[in-house]
């Protein structure tokens, strides 16, 4: 009972007042509706974007998604587009204030927006009063960020050929010095190839001692024979050394041309599958939104005043 008395008493004083509940909504329309004009609130133009990313370094566990994002946000990203577009003095800001650069930033952010979408792709929204600016603004967003990646990317790259050349060169030394002491061992023992020479001296040696004979060559049969039982397995060991030094020095020297490419590819970063477009309609102010909540707000508004004035009296 208590309740239907309840719903009474408003339904009679929303017909009593009902002059005033229609006075105060064709007041609110008018008024949201002036408020809201291009004299009031600058139109705005949306420009929509969205990107894939392609060919990203994985930095940390984070999806690829998630890194291109992160780039969107970076600081350098956001004052190069302010500084193309001169955003300061579009924007209107008093570079006088203290808080100019804060303002600034604020702006940009409620005008400009990057998020997630639930397709794993970026979605780029910006705001502009200007529809070719905000579609131009959208456009150089992909660019920055690609060029970005593209610096990032040539930094690592530039510094693994710096390490990639370091142990080519360490391998070119070791072969070097691997050379330069076959050379010498070459020269002070005869020694050319110690299989083959074994086989060949050992022969000569024995058919030599088989004929007894003596004199010169003799001599340097024996020699490099002892020379070979002397120094033989070090100069095969060399050879061995040197053979592993040049199959590395090979596949170090493929590394570092592989290095090389990658300084100078030339990629793209990211998949645009929403390209930015001119907007011929304004996004902002949503004008019959605004007209709608007004009303709706004025006639609460109202209507709360009413019970509080009516339970006043009752008092």
């Amino acid at each position: 009972m208590e309740t239907e008395k309840t719903y009474v008493n408003l339904l009679k004083v929303i017909v009593k007042k009902i002059k005033l509940f229609i006075i105060v909504g064709f007041v609110s329309i008018i008024a949201s509706a002036v408020f809201s004009s291009p004299f009031f609130i600058t139109p705005k133009f949306k420009t929509e974007a969205a990107v894939y990313p392609s060919n990203l370094m994985q930095y940390s566990d984070e999806t690829a998604t998630e890194q291109l994002l992160q780039l969107f946000y970076g600081n350098d990203i956001r004052d190069s587009i302010i500084i193309k577009f001169d955003l300061i003095n579009h924007y209107g800001n008093d570079t006088s204030s203290a808080a100019y650069l804060f303002n600034l930033h604020k702006e940009y952010n409620s005008n400009i927006s990057v998020n997630k979408t639930k397709f794993e792709s970026v979605n780029i929204d910006v705001l502009d009063t200007d529809p070719v600016i905000a579609k131009s603004i959208a456009d150089e967003l992909i660019i920055q960020v690609n060029n970005k990646i593209k610096r990032l990317h040539q930094i690592k790259a530039n510094e693994l050929v710096v390490i990639r050349k370091g142990e080519v060169d360490n391998k070119k030394m070791l072969i070097d010095t691997l050379e330069a002491q076959i050379r010498r061992y070459s020269v002070k023992y005869g020694l050319l190839d110690y299989i083959e020479q074994s086989r060949e001296v050992t022969a000569g040696y024995m058919k030599m001692l088989l004929a007894s004979k003596k004199g010169q060559s003799m001599q340097k049969v024996e020699e490099l024979y002892e020379n070979l039982k002397k120094e033989g397995r070090h100069f095969q060991d060399l050879h061995h050394q040197l053979n592993l030094a040049r199959e590395e020095y090979n596949k170090k020297l493929i590394f570092y041309d592989e290095a090389l490419r990658d300084v100078s590819k030339k990629l793209t970063y990211t998949n645009t599958v929403v390209f930015p477009e001119a907007a011929d309609k304004k996004a902002y102010p949503v004008r019959w939104l605004i007209v709608v909540l007004s009303f709706l707000g004025s006639i609460f508004f109202t209507f709360i005043l009413l019970l509080f004035n009516n339970r006043l009296k009752h008092n």
